[in-house]
């Protein structure tokens, strides 16, 4: 980590890094079985396995009581099989902290990444990256102790290179504000509202039916985070979640959503966690226009000596894709898919600024549709340097 300059602010860096991993999947494109397989990829071969370098930096810089934030990273990805699916992907962000007196403050900047979709719903070999450009601004208003007045707009364009995912291609656009209470204790408690405007340009056919996706959604409800202890600290949010869709009513979504974690430091060296989740989530295919997601996640970890350590992540996740646009008369229930995980990673400091890591995770989904069932190995290997 460099800094700056020779008399800079302790919290001012510039840090470039380089990676590089070995990934290997044993069931790489999320197909139930060889019959599967052959119908594919010609071949009941299943697993893949790639390299992929990054290297960029980040940059923290303050003036006066003002910091900006920055980060550029570029990846390369290349595959051994299926050389069809090499991309070359980008990460960049622009922050500026800002403070106006003692009563105003928040955050201003834009984002760009480039990265490669899934292949759980498209199953082959065909390659679609994913351009996702963020614009938002946050802020904040002291009331005087203990409140504070919060707002903030975000704007989120997201592309597919890939034709027959176009229909994919969205703007949302939301608008946040809230109000919060703030204990002596430093916990938190905050009443929130929020609307979302989803747009998609290209209307999706189903059928013979040309369906415009577009939604709009309110997110209203409360949030707290609480320390108990210097050991336990919670943080917990819940919404009444409304979705409407003009032209397509029969995907309209009501219903809770939100979320509780918990971690626990139990000892100097070992810690627990426990997140409880629902929410609404993105699907990268055209069968659906949104997923109602719920989980529970739990992780643990050991620092075993100052250069190595363990962690553990159990998870299970129920994935519903609704949004039916009842065009056609189906007597079958929609899908949903029950995803289980287990995953175990060691790391090593081979040196003060360099890691070495090692991740294995299992896999097993459970679908009620015909060939949406899987199962899969992965494992990767990396080796990261920051300066």
């Amino acid at each position: 980590m460099i800094s700056t300059t020779a008399n800079a602010d302790p919290d001012d860096f510039f840090s470039p890094f380089v990676s590089g991993s070995y990934n290997y999947d044993s069931n790489f494109f999320r197909l139930q079985n060889d019959q599967a397989a052959m119908a594919r990829l010609g071949t009941s071969n299943m697993a893949e396995s790639y390299f992929q370098f990054t290297a960029g930096a980040k940059v923290n810089w303050h003036i006066s009581r003002q910091l900006i934030k920055a980060k550029a990273e570029v990846n390369r990805t290349r595959f051994n099989k299926y050389k069809v699916l090499n991309f070359d992907g980008r990460d960049t962000m622009l922050q500026w902290d800002w403070l106006i007196g003692s009563a105003l403050s928040g955050d201003v900047g834009v984002s760009e990444k480039t990265a490669q979709g899934s292949f759980v719903n498209i199953q082959q070999p065909i390659n679609n990256l994913i351009t996702l450009k963020r614009a938002f601004f946050h802020g904040g208003i002291e009331l005087g102790a203990p409140w504070k007045l919060k707002f903030g707009v975000e704007k989120s364009d997201s592309t597919n290179s890939l034709a027959s995912q176009n229909t994919l291609d969205s703007t949302v656009n939301t608008y946040n504000t809230g109000l919060q209470y703030q204990t002596r204790k430093g916990s938190l408690l905050e009443l929130t509202s929020q609307m979302s405007d989803g747009r998609y340009p290209n209307r999706q056919i189903v059928g013979l039916a040309p369906v415009d996706n577009g939604y709009k959604q309110w997110d209203n409800g409360i949030q707290a985070t609480w320390e108990p202890s210097g050991k336990i600290k919670l943080l917990g949010h819940l919404n009444y979640t409304q979705r409407r869709y003009a032209d397509v009513p029969q995907r309209n979504f009501s219903g809770v959503t939100g979320l509780l974690s918990a971690n626990w430091q139990v000892t100097e060296k070992t810690g627990l966690g426990l997140l409880v989740y629902r929410d609404i989530g993105v699907v990268e295919n055209t069968t659906a226009s949104y997923s109602v997601n719920r989980g529970v996640t739990l992780t643990a970890s050991w620092k075993a000596t100052d250069k190595v350590a363990f962690n553990l992540n159990v998870a299970q996740s129920r994935i519903a894709y609704t949004g039916d646009p009842g065009f056609v008369l189906s007597t079958g229930p929609a899908r949903e898919d029950k995803l289980s995980t287990l995953q175990a990673g060691v790391s090593y400091a081979v040196l003060r600024n360099t890691n070495l890591g090692v991740i294995l995770q299992r896999g097993v989904n459970q679908s009620n549709q015909d060939l949406l069932s899987y199962r899969f190995n992965s494992v990767m290997l990396n080796l990261r340097s920051v300066f």
